[in-house]
């Protein structure tokens, strides 16, 4: 399952935040903020807008997290 793409999770916040501004909102360091953007993704008709701004700051930390390689 994949979450939503930022630029539709945009549309309906309205707002462009940066990283800074996201770190506020979603905790860059929590092992579980992938499974919380997919959470926000999947009933959206059920998100206030606060859960708008939670899912659009997921989507910039992980936007922004350095990809893992496997060796």
């Amino acid at each position: 399952m994949q979450p939503m793409k930022l630029a539709e999770v945009r549309k309906h916040t309205g707002r462009q935040l940066t990283y800074a501004e996201a770190i506020r909102l979603a905790n860059p360091g929590d092992p579980f903020l992938r499974n919380m953007a997919i959470a926000l993704s999947l009933h959206t008709w059920n998100n206030t807008a606060q859960d708008w701004l939670r899912l659009e700051a997921a989507l910039v930390i992980l936007h922004h997290k350095p990809r893992r390689t496997c060796r």
